[in-house]
């Protein structure tokens, strides 16, 4: 028996190591938001809402997660372990999606709706963080690799649960909801293993929390700005290529090709989480070719152009990831780390919620100006991370005073 627990305990540790246990965590949090983004509008539609209210519904997660996703993540620092904030996320999940399956009012929809949101806020910047201090702890794991595992399920369950809506109808939305965040409880017991005690010292009140360094509140702005450039195109690109005359397959494949690009860049370049100051550079690509992608794409290239403009998706979208996760791990405080993912995860929703706004306003006069508008915002993150650059320039961050 003795040689049993051994063995399990052999294999536990080696075959499925913190890198497997973590991808999974990963793989069922963005499965959840591969079935949410999608169809979760059409659900509601099946609930007999017209397009007003479903705007609404839709815009209410938005502002949700803005206001309570920085506070969320303090809980953190002040000793609340991120596996109990993860579990409590997850079955607030499973009870909301459950009782929207028996809502119809639009008043409990867009109640249910915030209280989803709410629990929903905090679960992927509590994944970042637990593995990037997971990759701090142990430099033999690969962040990237970790992660890229997210959007390989986000692709799948988006394409997995097209099917399931044909088959079935769009009411078996929050049940497939629902399974995926039960699925995502057992991940967080199976990845996240219990924090020990924190210090007192680590236990701050609010009001004497740790100062964040000024270079990481720029890079936390600039990454909010680049992300927000990609409103456009997560709002309108659909609608732009089908007026263009691409096929919906095309249009499928058009966003396959930007997460394919995705993955490949967090395979190959994942690394720099926790190994230093690369973030910075990171974000300034990432700046760069979002910038040159969104103002290519507002001159209504044919297909061809289009998917090759859609490869810069890795660089636009991911490289900023990547910078963003490793500016937060090497700039922030310990025993702020919490905080700041929060307000990282809360800057890039304040900026996609802004971007999404300017961007309806644009796309309805303008069409394909609407990637042109995307463009300056791109402009101001990259001259927000060279500010960064000077800050760091000239009170350069050592290792040890945050990370």
């Amino acid at each position: 028996m003795i040689l049993v627990r051994k063995a399990v305990s052999t294999f536990r540790h080696h075959a499925l190591g913190p890198g497997v246990r973590l991808s999974a965590l990963y793989g069922a949090c963005f499965a959840a938001i591969g079935v949410y983004m999608p169809f979760f509008p059409v659900w509601l539609e099946s609930r007999g809402l017209d397009a007003s209210a479903i705007g609404v519904i839709l815009a209410l997660p938005i502002v949700t997660r803005v206001v309570v996703t920085a506070p969320f993540m303090s809980l953190v620092d002040r000793g609340v372990g991120a596996r109990r904030l993860l579990l409590a996320s997850t079955i607030g999940l499973v009870l909301t999606y459950v009782a929207l399956a028996f809502a119809s009012d639009p008043y409990a929809i867009a109640a249910l709706a915030v209280a989803m949101a709410a629990a929903q806020a905090p679960l992927a910047p509590l994944c970042d963080l637990v593995s990037t201090e997971a990759v701090r702890a142990d430099p033999r794991l690969d962040y990237g690799r970790i992660r890229l595992w997210g959007s390989v399920a986000f692709l799948a369950a988006s394409v997995s649960s097209g099917y399931i809506v044909a088959a079935a109808t769009p009411a078996a939305v929050p049940a497939c909801l629902a399974g995926l965040a039960l699925a995502t409880t057992a991940a967080v017991r199976f990845a996240v293993p219990a924090a020990p005690p924190r210090p007192p010292e680590a236990k701050l009140p609010a009001a004497i929390a740790i100062r964040l360094p000024p270079a990481l509140w720029l890079l936390i702005a600039a990454a909010g700005c680049i992300q927000a450039s990609h409103a456009g195109v997560y709002a309108f690109g659909s609608l732009h290529w089908r007026e263009r005359g691409f096929s919906e397959p095309a249009i499928g494949y058009l966003w396959a090709v930007g997460v394919v690009a995705e993955v490949v860049l967090f395979a190959a370049a994942g690394r720099i989480v926790g190994r230093g100051s690369a973030g910075l550079g990171f974000l300034t690509v990432g700046a760069v070719a979002a910038a040159l992608r969104f103002s290519l794409m507002a001159f209504s290239p044919g297909l061809a152009a289009t998917f090759l403009l859609q490869t810069l998706h890795g660089l636009s979208f991911g490289a900023t990831h990547l910078g963003a996760m490793a500016a937060v791990s090497h700039l922030a405080p310990p025993g702020s780390r919490g905080r700041a993912q929060g307000l990282l995860s809360t800057a890039v929703s304040l900026g996609m919620a802004a971007g999404t706004v300017l961007s309806g306003v644009v796309f309805g006069s303008g069409g394909a100006l609407v990637f042109a508008a995307m463009a300056p915002l791109a402009a101001i993150g990259l001259m927000l991370a060279l500010a960064a650059a000077r800050v760091l320039a000239a009170q350069p961050h050592r290792a040890g005073e945050g990370g």
